[in-house]
């Protein structure tokens, strides 16, 4: 079996659900023998490429000057031109690869011109379809810019679509779509993200943040956009007692992407926010991609300000490594996995709050964090949905292009 992955990014570009589309086809090619191959978007590089990672074939598909174009010009009414040339054109690029690669169901990844174009081909071409919804979105449809009043396909028959969450499910329900929807939440390499014995914690406290033992620290591992909301912590930190330190990890945005946020060169400017607040001793800003496994593993308490997040995967990672969690009330993805007083808390965007909330969970003792672990680890590791993925997907294949999927029955049978 032959399957095409379409995703917005793809690794070396950072993308948690572009790592996260590699991850999972490389397990399913080591546990099940299925091919892939990929074809992707970017927004950080502006060139058209063919290249292998990990041993799999990725073709991204770039219009250089169009992109350039496009990111050369500020936000506004040309930029939405600009960024629907893109979208149209590459797509069309796409068009064109699909034409002449063989494969037997396409999963899609995210939202650019390379996942529309492989939605509606999957549709035009009776091919069988896994969409896989990753953020927050209005409609789990995709329209090339300027057709969606002109355009239709149907997401019901032999196509399945994966919501990360129940709130992304709700919002397939309201599209719609149901039956063939499966909600569940990211998987989580449970062999990655483990509790850390005393010398491992050792290890990372000291030689990787600079603190040391006693201090508790709080970790949050996200992109440094803007909804990430990392200078949120920053706040919180000036109500909590000086044995508590913070660090703040994750890349910084690129020039072509839209979302504000910082990029590399704007880091310092945090790091002086930081010095004024007299936290300089207190933080540590790493603004890169990181192994978030091993930062677990140095952590009393995970926290997650995040706003219109769609789940927020390092959430789950940092259960499944029995560290409590403290998350933004108002984000419905986040109510699905925190309960109050069991495995973290949920509470309002208030530092005054949020400092009191981090003190109560940092008292966790290593029975409460092992249940913590064992109550996720059940649900959503990688080897109990990669199982679920192989029965659903021989299911797509063998289906007729009229048939409607019924995920809870083809998983119960």
């Amino acid at each position: 079996m032959k399957i095409l992955v379409v995703s917005s990014k793809f690794p070396p570009e950072y993308s948690g659900s572009g790592l996260r589309a590699h991850n999972t086809y490389l397990r399913l090619a080591e546990k099940f023998d299925i091919e892939h191959e990929v074809i992707c978007s970017s927004t950080e590089f502006t060139d058209s490429t063919k290249y292998q990672t990990d041993g799999v074939s990725v073709n991204r598909v770039v219009s250089p000057l169009l992109r350039k174009l496009d990111q050369s010009i500020g936000k506004g009414p040309i930029r939405r031109l600009t960024n629907a040339a893109v979208f149209h054109s590459e797509s069309r690029s796409v068009n064109k690869l699909l034409a002449s690669t063989q494969f037997d169901l396409i999963h899609v990844f995210g939202y650019s011109p390379a996942t529309v174009a492989a939605i509606n081909w999957s549709r035009k071409n009776s091919v069988p379809l896994i969409l896989e919804i990753v953020n927050n979105v209005i409609s789990p449809y995709q329209y090339l810019p300027g057709t969606r009043r002109f355009r239709s396909y149907d997401l019901t028959r032999n196509a399945m679509v994966v919501a990360i969450s129940q709130h992304i499910g709700d919002l397939c329900k309201t599209a719609g779509l149901s039956e063939n929807v499966w909600t569940r939440a990211n998987p989580v390499d449970i062999e990655r993200f483990q509790s850390a014995s005393p010398a491992q914690r050792a290890e990372v406290v000291t030689n990787v943040f600079g603190f040391r033992e006693p201090d508790k620290i709080i970790v949050y591992v996200a992109k440094f956009m803007k909804q990430k909301n990392h200078e949120f912590l920053v706040e919180v930190l000036k109500h909590l007692p000086s044995e508590y330190k913070l660090v703040l990890a994750g890349p910084t945005i690129t020039s072509g992407e839209i979302d504000h946020g910082m990029r590399s060169d704007q880091i310092p400017e945090l790091r002086g926010r930081v010095d004024r607040a007299g936290f300089t001793d207190r933080v540590k800003i790493i603004p890169e991609f990181v192994d978030t496994a091993k930062f677990l593993k140095g952590t009393d308490v995970f926290c997650f300000p995040a706003e219109n997040e769609a789940m927020g995967t390092p959430l789950i990672e940092a259960l499944s490594s029995g560290t409590p969690v403290v998350a933004n009330a108002n984000e419905p993805s986040f109510v699905e996995w925190i309960v109050n007083g069991k495995n973290g808390s949920l509470v309002p965007l208030d530092a005054e709050q949020w400092a009191s909330a981090i003190q109560s969970v940092a008292t966790f003792d290593d029975a409460r964090r092992t249940q913590i672990a064992t109550d996720v680890n059940d649900r959503i590791s990688t080897e109990v949905i990669d199982k679920q993925y192989l029965t659903l997907i021989n299911k797509m294949v063998q289906s007729s292009s009229d048939e409607t999927i019924n995920v809870a029955e083809v998983l119960s049978s």
